[in-house]
C-alpha cells in the first residue's frame, strides 16, 4: 500500500500535467482572417510635390501579415507591406483612379477600395520677356510667349481686357496681334491657372494713336461737268483718324476740300484740263498721301456693247459685232447739248481678230433726209481703226443730242482661225480705246473727241469692253 506521501506527489504531478495540457493544448490554435477593412476617408486628392501619408485602414479580426495594392499606385506613392500605410510624394498628376488594398494573414484576406487623384503642382514663376510694351496702333504687337515654373497650365486669362486687336491665347498664354485702337498706359495682369492654383504676371501696355494710312479716293480719276453741283468725292483711310486734310495745287474755282473730312465737293465755275492733285491726310501722329485727278469738262461717254461673238471650234472661223454708244451726262449745264462732230479710235488684239467693217449706227440714219451723216470716215490702223463723223457741215442743220444712249457706229470683227481652232471652252479678247499707232507715217493722229460747235472739243469718258467669244453649236 503506497504511502500517503507518494500518493500526494502523484496527484500533484497529474494536476500539473492536466494544467499543462489544458493551458497549451486544451483551447483552439486557429488564426482568424482580418475582417471589416475600411478607410475613414475613401477618397483622397493629393498634389504633385506635396508629401502624403494615408493611414492604414481600420480592421477587425487578427492582424494582417501582408498588405498589397493593385493596380500600381501613382508615381511617388508606396504601400508599406507590413503596416498598410500609403506614403510618399506624388511625382506626376493623374486622374481619379481606384486602387484595391488587400490585407492578409494565414487565416485569409480581405480587400477594400481606395480612390486617389493626383493634382498637378500649382503654376509658379509666370513670366514674359517684356513687362512693358509701347507701340503705335495698327502696328504688330510683339509676340510674347510665357515661361512657367512648377505645375503646367492650359488656362490663361487677363484682366482688364486687352486693347482691341491684341489677343491672348487662352491655352498657350501667347500674346500677339495688331492693336486697332489707342490706349493709355494700362497694367494688365495675366494669370496661368490649373486645378491646384495660379500664378500671375503684369504687363504695362500703351497703344499710341497712329497716323492715317491707306488713304484713297474710290473715284480717283473723274470728269466733272462745269456749272452744276458735282457729286461729292469721299476718301477712305485706315489706321488713325485724320483731323486735317490738305490738297495741292488748289482746286478750281467753285470746288473745295473739307479740311476735316477730306470730301471734295462744290459747283465748278470753269473748265479745266485733267489735273492731278496731291491730297494729304494727317493728325499729330503722322500722315498719308494720295493722288486724285479731276477734269472739269462737259461729260460725254463712249461705251461699247457687244452684240455677238462666236466661232467654229473646229476651223476657228467666226466673228464678233459691237455697238459704239455715245451718252451725255445729265449734269452738263447745256444738257442736252448739240454735238456736231465725233472722232474716236479703238484698238484690238490683231493676233486674234481682224477688222471687217465699221458702219454708221442706227441713230445716225435720220440725218440729211435719211442719208446719214455727211461725213463718216473709218480708217484702219495697224492696231485697230479711227473714225471721224460730221453730222452736218452746216451748223444750222444741227447735230446729234445724246440725252439718251445713241448708237453711232457698229463694228464687225472676224476671228483669226489659228487663234481659235480647237478651242472648245470659249475665249475673250479686249477692245481698248485709243490709237497706239498715232504719229507713225501714214497714220492719222485721231483720238477720242466730242466736238460741240466745230471748235470746242471735249475728251469723253471711255468704257472699254471684253469680247466674249464662244464656240458655236
Amino acid at each position: 500500500m503506497p504511502s500517503s506521501t507518494s500518493f500526494i506527489g502523484k496527484m500533484l504531478l497529474m494536476a500539473v500535467f492536466t494544467a499543462l495540457i489544458g493551458g497549451c493544448f486544451g483551447r483552439s490554435t486557429k488564426i482568424m482572417a482580418p475582417t471589416a477593412l475600411s478607410y475613414p476617408t475613401a477618397e483622397w486628392v493629393v498634389t504633385v510635390g506635396e508629401p502624403v501619408i494615408i493611414p492604414a485602414p481600420l480592421i477587425e479580426g487578427d492582424a494582417p501579415d501582408l498588405w498589397v495594392v493593385t493596380p500600381e499606385l501613382p508615381l511617388g506613392l508606396t504601400l508599406d507591406s507590413k503596416s498598410g500605410i500609403i506614403s510618399g510624394t506624388p511625382g506626376e498628376s493623374c486622374p481619379s483612379a481606384f486602387f484595391t488594398i488587400t490585407a492578409s494573414n494565414y487565416g485569409g484576406e480581405v480587400s477594400v477600395g481606395l480612390e486617389i487623384r493626383v493634382l498637378p503642382e500649382a503654376p509658379c514663376d509666370l513670366a514674359y520677356s517684356l513687362d512693358s510694351v509701347q507701340i503705335l496702333a495698327f502696328s504688330s504687337f510683339p509676340t510674347l510667349t510665357p515661361t512657367l515654373g512648377c505645375g503646367p497650365s492650359s488656362d490663361y486669362s487677363v484682366d482688364p481686357a486687352l486693347p482691341e486687336g491684341v489677343v491672348l491665347d487662352p491655352h498657350s498664354g501667347v500674346l500677339s496681334g495688331m492693336p486697332i485702337v489707342s490706349q493709355d498706359a494700362t497694367l494688365h495682369q495675366l494669370t496661368a491657372a490649373n486645378e491646384s492654383g495660379s500664378a500671375s504676371f503684369s504687363i504695362l501696355i500703351e497703344i499710341i494713336p497712329a497716323g492715317p494710312c491707306d488713304l484713297a479716293y474710290l473715284e480717283d480719276d473723274k470728269v466733272v461737268a462745269p456749272f452744276a453741283p458735282m457729286d461729292p468725292i469721299s476718301p477712305t483711310t485706315g489706321c488713325g483718324e485724320a483731323d486735317l486734310w490738305l490738297i495741292d495745287p488748289a482746286l478750281p474755282e467753285g470746288i473745295s476740300i473739307d479740311p476735316t473730312t477730306g470730301i471734295i465737293s462744290g459747283t465748278p465755275a470753269l473748265e479745266t484740263p485733267r489735273i492731278v492733285y496731291s491730297v494729304i491726310a494727317s493728325n499729330e501722329h503722322g500722315s498719308d498721301e494720295t493722288e486724285i485727278a479731276l477734269r472739269i469738262s462737259p461729260v460725254f461717254t463712249y461705251q461699247l456693247e457687244q452684240i455677238s461673238g462666236e466661232y467654229d471650234q473646229t476651223t476657228g472661223e467666226g466673228g464678233a459685232e459691237v455697238r459704239i454708244i455715245l451718252t451725255e451726262g445729265g449734269d452738263n449745264v447745256t444738257f442736252p447739248t448739240q454735238i456736231l462732230m465725233l472722232s474716236l479710235a479703238l484698238a484690238h488684239d490683231v493676233e486674234r481678230l481682224d477688222l471687217t467693217s465699221v458702219v454708221p449706227g442706227q441713230d445716225l440714219t435720220g440725218f440729211n433726209d435719211g442719208n446719214g451723216p455727211e461725213f463718216f470716215a473709218p480708217f484702219e490702223t495697224p492696231d485697230g481703226f479711227t473714225l471721224g463723223i460730221v453730222f452736218s457741215f452746216s451748223a444750222d442743220a444741227g447735230g446729234l443730242t445724246a440725252d439718251l444712249p445713241r448708237e453711232v457706229a457698229v463694228v464687225t470683227y472676224s476671228t483669226i482661225p489659228d487663234a481659235f481652232s480647237g478651242n472648245s471652252a470659249g475665249d475673250q479678247s479686249d477692245l481698248d480705246w485709243g490709237n497706239p499707232s498715232a504719229g507713225a507715217p501714214g497714220i492719222p493722229s485721231v483720238g477720242n473727241t466730242v466736238v460741240l460747235d466745230g471748235v470746242t472739243g471735249i475728251l469723253p469718258i471711255t468704257d472699254g469692253a471684253r469680247l466674249d467669244l464662244v464656240p458655236s453649236e
